[in-house]
């Protein structure tokens, strides 16, 4: 709430004027998510590798998300996965990864479940569950087992450039 307040009101804000700044910061925000649409639709972020995931996320998600998305598909450089156990179509994969922690580099493994059969998948880190994109370690495991497309399951509607936010169409003062 602060954020969103953030130089529309302050402790001393009365009621009448509280109102008033709320519409002026309501028109703020979505004058911002408008044009943040707007520059996802008529900007396109270059891919940085030759990965057929990453063109499917440049092409759907807005470009902030696209931006985070780039960093984890940059971060598959610094993983080594390796096979840890089959269970008829459930693979279970290690994946070391390097983190940077303060002035030091802390070594850490990821435990990566893959259904072959289902191109499922769960990671240990879940940056899935947390932020809504898949992680370094679930892009490498696919890319060690060449999968070429996403599951819708994996690409959220909120991170999506082409669903309208029905929250724009709210009316206030300002209309």
């Amino acid at each position: 709430m602060n954020a969103f307040f953030d130089g529309y009101v302050h402790s001393r804000t009365n009621l009448k004027e509280f109102v008033n700044q709320f519409d002026n910061a309501l028109r703020k925000k979505i004058e911002n998510e408008n044009g943040a649409d707007f520059h996802s639709f008529h900007v396109t972020i270059p891919v940085v590798s030759i990965s057929p995931l990453e063109k499917i996320f440049q092409n759907i998600y807005t470009n902030a998300k696209f931006r985070e998305v780039q960093k984890e598909i940059i971060g598959m450089v610094g993983v080594l996965p390796s096979l840890h156990r089959k269970d008829g179509v459930i693979a279970t994969y290690h994946v070391e990864d390097e983190v940077a922690v303060d002035d030091f580099i802390k070594e850490v493994t990821q435990t990566v479940y893959f259904n072959e059969a289902e191109c499922d998948v769960k990671c240990s880190c879940a940056l899935f569950e947390m932020r809504g994109i898949l992680c370094r370690h679930v892009l490498a495991i696919m890319r060690v087992n060449k999968v070429k497309r996403v599951l819708e399951k994996y690409i959220l509607d909120r991170w999506r450039k082409d669903i309208k936010r029905t929250y724009t169409l709210i009316r206030s003062s300002y209309d």
